[in-house]
């Protein structure tokens, strides 16, 4: 995080409250938001966007996950949801474990749209799927899959 935790907390939070003001969710009615922040202090917001075929609805969370990695980052270090009662589905839960260390900080605002109050709760991807599935320990990727992947590419590049 930046030199300032508090203030990057803030704006981490501020960036996914905004980013739940443009969910799409016209069939729940059940506006979440979520932005996560990269070791260099860059923040992605996410916003769940549904879709009257419901299993192709997408997640805050793994909205501003994969946003992040399409901007070129695939390491997480702090992620914010903001819904009523937010908690971030077993699919999230996983994706945020592909992409942070047991010990990333997991931000659970709880907003009340009536009143604005917020109930925040600090928490890491860690207590929130102990169990994952891990990539790494079942040998399906190495320790840095950006390297293999630029390998492959570069593999690739020379035998054409």
């Amino acid at each position: 995080m930046a030199k300032n935790p508090k203030r990057s907390v803030d704006r981490l939070i501020e960036t996914a409250v905004q980013a739940q003001k443009r969910a799409y969710c016209p069939y729940s009615r059940y506006p979440v938001g979520a932005a996560v922040m990269t070791a260099g202090g860059r923040v992605f917001p996410g916003c769940n966007v549904e879709n009257a075929s419901y299993g192709l609805a997408m997640c805050a969370e793994r909205a501003a996950i994969y946003h992040a990695v399409a901007s070129g980052f695939d390491s997480i270090v702090a992620v914010a949801v903001v819904g009523a009662a937010a908690k971030p589905c077993g699919a999230c839960r996983q994706v945020m474990h592909e992409f942070s260390d047991k010990d990333t900080a997991i931000y659970l605002v709880d907003l009340n749209p009536t009143t604005g109050r917020r109930k925040i709760v600090k928490t890491t991807v860690y207590k929130l799927l102990p169990l994952a599935f891990d990539p790494l320990a079942s040998g399906l990727l190495p320790k840095n899959p950006r390297n293999l992947l630029r390998r492959k590419t570069a593999k690739t590049k020379k035998r054409k």
